[in-house]
């Protein structure tokens, strides 16, 4: 995670979410389409991996459903993840094509330019907006070779905000279909209440909590594991935050930071459309003063 997860009660955060992994569902977690996606926009830009050498791939995080993707026999993967839990509760287990480290990935021990490509699901999100995700990008610009890919899951709120009134109703009337699905219209619509940077994810928490939803009769409703409802309870009193960026906002700040948009892609989930896969390519620039 970033540099904020080395804050004791951050790294509980994501203890819970590592604990509680296989509660998570679409579109929290990439689904089968979206590891689909993934493996055909790699393979649209076999020609940057070459024939024969070895090429290195940085994921940014230990997400399982990437690690055991089919990539390409002559890529080596290595995954950096801050929080030793989560490596521990959900890294599929090294091979000889992919090892996990516990690390920074603002102060990743690896030197410049030493990665082809670049890759993470929903990354953009979990890092704090202005400093922490302007370094973000910095450093993995710096490590990126020239050339070099960026493949990336956003989590994208949509251009006219909901109300999280709104999205309560349309859960209890049986227009969601998912609860992750939920939690992160949910979220989108706190944030997008005074159109913040980002949220406090303990303020998704006392707005779900403030509308006293009856959880046990909507897990019977609904047929969710009523464990996956109680969820909710990780984001209590967590100082974690995320931001949910719009879709342009983030084209724009992503070129900002040195990187051109090659493609975009959209499965059919429920939401996934808030979920586009973006790759981009680093672009050489004489110096990247940070973000704006």
């Amino acid at each position: 995670m970033s540099a904020a997860a080395s804050v004791p009660d951050i790294e509980a955060h994501w203890r819970g979410v590592a604990a509680q992994w296989a509660l998570i569902g679409s579109p929290l977690r990439p689904c089968a389409e979206d590891v689909s996606i993934l493996e055909e926009m790699i393979a649209a830009e076999l020609e940057v991996f070459g024939a024969g050498a070895k090429k290195r791939a940085w994921l940014l995080g230990v997400t399982p459903e990437i690690a055991t993707a089919r990539w390409p026999r002559e890529v080596e993967l290595l995954a950096v993840e801050r929080v030793q839990a989560m490596i521990d509760g959900i890294w599929p287990g090294d091979t000889d094509g992919r090892r996990a480290i516990c690390a920074d990935w603002l102060d990743v021990p690896f030197p410049d330019e030493s990665f082809d490509l670049a890759i993470g699901d929903g990354c953009l999100t979990v890092v704090g907006y202005r400093d922490d995700l302007s370094a973000l990008l910095a450093s993995v610009h710096r490590r990126l070779r020239s050339g070099g890919l960026l493949l990336l899951r956003l989590f994208c709120r949509p251009d006219v905000a909901e109300t999280p009134d709104a999205v309560i109703a349309a859960l209890q009337s049986g227009e969601i279909a998912g609860f992750h699905a939920f939690k992160w219209r949910l979220a989108m619509a706190v944030q997008g209440i005074v159109d913040a940077p980002d949220v406090a994810v303990d303020e998704i928490w006392r707005v779900w909590n403030a509308a006293q939803v009856d959880t046990s009769a909507l897990a019977q409703a609904r047929g969710w594991p009523p464990e996956q409802v109680a969820m909710m309870e990780l984001y209590r009193g967590s100082p974690a935050r995320y931001n949910f960026m719009r879709f342009d906002d983030t084209i724009r700040y992503l070129q900002r930071a040195g990187f051109d948009l090659l493609a975009t892609r959209r499965g059919s989930y429920e939401l996934a459309e808030r979920c586009p896969h973006v790759l981009l390519r680093k672009r050489v620039l004489a110096a990247i003063t940070g973000v704006p």
